[in-house]
Order: C-alpha cells, then sequence, then structure tokens
C-alpha cells in the first residue's frame, strides 16, 4: 500500500468540491474569482502513516483542461455529486472521462441534507469502488469517506 496518495476531487459546477476540502482538510491553497475556481485547489491531510494528496479541479466546463491535467498521474478520484441536482449530464461526461482513462473512482453524495440521491442508481450508471454519502458544510460523511479512499487505493 503507497504511503502517499494523490486523489482528485472532481465534478461539476456548484457541489461542494471546494468546501468539501476545506472541512476535511482545514487551509488549502485555492484561487476563485467572483465566488468560482478557477485554478487546481490543493491540500494534504495525514491519516496514520499515509499522506492523501487531495487536488480540486474546478466545476465549470471551460475550464475542462484542468480536469485532465489534474488528473494526469492520479492514484484516485472523488466525484463529488450534488444530492439535490441528482446526476447530471456533466456528471455523465465526467464519469465517461474517468472510466475511459481507467482511473479508479469513488462518489461522494454531497449535500444529503437537502436531497437524496439513489446509489443503486449511481452504480446502475457506472462503476465507482464506492458511494459515500455526507454534508461537506456540516462535516458529515468524512470519516466513512476517508476510510473508503484509503481501503481503495
Amino acid at each position: 500500500m503507497k504511503k502517499e496518495i494523490k486523489v482528485v476531487v472532481i465534478g461539476s459546477s456548484d457541489v461542494g468540491k471546494t468546501t468539501l476540502m476545506e472541512n476535511l482538510i482545514g487551509k488549502i491553497g485555492k484561487v476563485e474569482h467572483n465566488g468560482i475556481t478557477t485554478a487546481i485547489d490543493y491540500g494534504s491531510l495525514k491519516i496514520d502513516d499515509k499522506k492523501i494528496h487531495f487536488f480540486g479541479t474546478p466545476g465549470q466546463k471551460r475550464f475542462e483542461f484542468m480536469r485532465e491535467l489534474a488528473l494526469r498521474g492520479t492514484d484516485f478520484a472523488l466525484l463529488v455529486l450534488d444530492a439535490s441536482k441528482g446526476v447530471t449530464e456533466e456528471d455523465k461526461e465526467i464519469i465517461k472521462m474517468l472510466e475511459s482513462k481507467k482511473i479508479p473512482y469513488g462518489v461522494f453524495i454531497n449535500k444529503v441534507d437537502v436531497g437524496e440521491i439513489d446509489a443503486e442508481k449511481i452504480y446502475n450508471l457506472c462503476s465507482p469502488e464506492f458511494i459515500a454519502k455526507g454534508c461537506a458544510i456540516k462535516k458529515e460523511g468524512f470519516d466513512e469517506l476517508i476510510n473508503k479512499i484509503i481501503s481503495h487505493v
């Protein structure tokens, strides 16, 4: 098992990727303009003898090239979905990209306090290593998420 893990946090706009990273890791390096992430966020978390490096990608489709860059050499991707929106067309495009590049990924269903996505529906749509649920803004579901990431990398 690797001692250092690179995880790319990916998803469409306004699903809570930056909030997830900030509340999971603490202070992260980020660049925003008018509340929109415009660069790759980054931060690390040390769990026992492992260091997990998180790289968050912008959600807007116009920054798709940054997703491609961040995914180079990654060990794992974490697709963040918004429970209140369901699986959008852009999410489906991201899933297609991850699966075509054969990048292992998990799904974090965020904002479960305001909506619900049926996990079975996601498994019927794609093949993630796992699905975890929580609420980034309330810091819920983080222990399960980290344990699942570590056990799948």
